[in-house]
């Protein structure tokens, strides 16, 4: 077992999302607290926590820039990738998301008002609803998915080559989480 958490470019160099120590800084104080502890799942969570943090503003940054709250932009997102037609039911949307049927009513009564989307009859289901992006709600998701793909948190700096290794970390991560979910508190 690890007494010292060992010190790592991703989590040393990270700027400080909020003010206060690095996650190093915590393990150090950890390690000194509990010295048989393996601190490795520590710095690993501590770390996602405070990438989120970055991405979470980033995008909300987008959001408010299009004068719309994450949820809104996410809508948007959800309909422009679904691919033609670019409706989809609010289930669907809502199982997308991971939101409730609640919010994503609310946001598409934003979005509605915005003139970005529309609700129309769903010709699959005799009551059925769909969620229908219209023109400008499009073009309000292709800008904000160009930022995101060229300009976000910094993002865009990164080689082909240290994306690759990125997404390979965190896809073994994402494994590894979703397929524990018998350790989740509830």
């Amino acid at each position: 077992m690890s007494t010292t958490p060992p010190t790592t470019p991703a989590t040393s160099s990270l700027p400080q999302a909020e003010p206060g120590p690095s996650v190093d800084d915590l393990a150090r104080r950890w390690a000194r607290e509990l010295p048989d502890l393996d601190l490795g799942p520590f710095l690993v969570a501590g770390t996602l926590q405070r990438l989120a943090l970055h991405v979470d503003r980033g995008f909300s940054a987008i959001s408010r820039s299009y004068g719309m709250g994450t949820g809104d932009l996410r809508i948007l997102l959800a309909l422009r990738r679904s691919g033609p037609a670019y409706a989809l039911s609010p289930t669907t949307l809502f199982r997308q998301l991971l939101v409730t049927s609640g919010a994503v009513s609310k946001q598409v009564d934003r979005l509605a008002d915005l003139g970005m989307v529309e609700r129309v009859a769903d010709p699959a289901q005799l009551r059925g609803v769909l969620i229908r992006l219209l023109p400008r709600g499009r073009e309000v998701a292709d800008d904000a998915m160009r930022r995101i793909s060229t300009s976000f948190c910094s993002l865009e700096s990164l080689s082909e080559e240290d994306i690759a290794s990125a997404l390979a970390a965190l896809s073994t991560l994402r494994r590894a989480m979703e397929g524990d979910s018998a350790n989740e508190p509830e």
